[in-house]
């Protein structure tokens, strides 16, 4: 498994994990259409209207940070972040300086599963953490 620092000096498994956080960064602020498994979609390429949530805005420039390294985003504007949206955006930039492995755990908390609601549930992040004893 090649886990070497890419051109951006960041450590992902492969290239689909880094495609698979943004989707999910994008989801938590129902704009997963604009990442695909494979990178941007056409979507991500067009600049977001006006009118959209300043959220997804700075989220969108996250991922076009982590994908290539280039954003007009600011410290200042993340630190603008809804609050559960900053937690995760800054719970990721922990993992990918820890590498793969713990970017592995961050999308076991924070990427939907398939057919279940675009931000996870505060229990779902807890099990998935290993902090929820699950019982019958």
């Amino acid at each position: 498994m090649n886990t070497a620092r890419d051109e951006l000096g960041l450590t992902f498994h492969r290239g689909a994990q880094r495609a698979r956080v943004c989707r999910a960064l994008l989801a938590r602020v129902g704009a997963a259409e604009c990442w695909t498994p494979t990178g941007p979609a056409l979507a991500a390429r067009v600049a977001p209207s006006r009118s959209s949530e300043p959220d997804t805005q700075r989220i969108l420039a996250a991922c076009w940070a982590l994908w290539e390294g280039c954003s007009t985003l600011s410290l200042n504007e993340l630190l603008l972040l809804h609050p559960s949206h900053l937690e995760a955006t800054g719970e990721l930039i922990a993992a990918l300086a820890r590498g793969p492995a713990a970017v592995d755990d961050w999308l076991a908390r924070f990427e939907p599963a398939q057919g279940s609601p675009a931000c996870p549930t505060p229990s779902r992040r807890a099990a998935a953490a290993g902090r929820l004893k699950v019982t019958r």
